[in-house]
């Protein structure tokens, strides 16, 4: 009886702190369905007259450029979680069977990238002489250089559960190295890929600092469009809030398919390794 009540508690406090991120999002959504005046409020009730007004996504949809900034955010967070799954699940591989000083260096290494500030000066400058500034390529291999070093981290922790058996048995088997990785190591990553792509694809995403230094704003993400939004709409917090449930609705959507995966994925390794 006792454990029941202490279960019933822990699942009330849990609910409690559970509205500190429930309720500003549904404020942001329920105001986007109302009337100027009545979202300027920002009260958490349904509309006064119980019309929802859709117009208002038309209405962002129309000016915002959404199109273009969906876009521009799929092309740019898509291509750098690609890059960081193929490069971080080889390196993390390689490193997790290797037990040399090299691979311990070169692990630090990466792990160094989780605690190093952004350089934007020298990051600036490399992408200027190598003329990529303002240019998809160079904003996604930016996105790819800070995606990588958590991306490995968590890739090194789940392979190490992997036992090399099957590694002994694809190779008797007649497999190479790319075949081993490629064919029976890679599969088994999967709660981890899901956990890279789901984390590496929310940070470019929503990422701002790094496309405003670095590319123009015909090239801006989503986040970014809200903030050129808000700077001609600010007296309408109705086409604000519809324009931030535009941006962040892609997040969602990726979150809801992936999150059993989530779950396994960040747990890997924590127990061995």
């Amino acid at each position: 009886m006792a454990g029941r009540r202490k279960f019933i508690i822990a699942r009330v406090l849990l609910f409690i702190v559970s509205l500190v991120y429930i309720i500003p999002v549904w404020m942001v959504l329920i105001n986007s369905f109302k009337v100027t005046a009545e979202a300027n409020m920002m009260g958490i009730s349904l509309p006064s007259d119980m019309v929802f007004h859709f117009e208002n996504y038309r209405e962002v949809i129309r000016t915002g450029g959404i199109i273009r900034g969906f876009i521009n955010g799929i092309i740019e967070s898509l291509l750098s979680v690609i890059l960081i799954i193929i490069a971080a699940s080889a390196a993390g591989f390689v490193i997790a069977r290797r037990n040399s000083r090299l691979s311990n260096a070169v692990f630090m290494l990466f792990i160094m990238g989780l605690i190093v500030p952004v350089a934007y000066i020298p990051t600036y400058l490399v992408l200027d002489r190598l003329h990529l500034l303002d240019t998809y390529t160079g904003i996604i291999l930016i996105f790819t250089t800070y995606g990588l070093p958590q991306s490995v981290f968590l890739y090194v922790q789940f392979a190490k559960t992997i036992p090399r058996e099957l590694d002994e048995a694809a190779i008797l088997d007649g497999c190479s190295t790319m075949q081993l990785f490629t064919r029976v190591i890679f599969p088994l990553l999967r709660p981890t890929t899901a956990t890279v792509f789901v984390l590496s694809f929310v940070g470019a995403w929503n990422d701002v600092m790094i496309p405003m230094f670095f590319v123009n704003g015909n090239k801006w993400a989503l986040p970014l469009t809200v903030y050129n939004f808000y700077g001609g709409y600010m007296k309408s917090w109705n086409l604000v809030f519809a324009d931030i449930m535009l941006t962040i609705a892609p997040l969602i959507v990726v979150y809801l398919l992936a999150q059993r995966q989530i779950v396994s994925g960040m747990t890997a390794g924590a127990v061995k390794g």
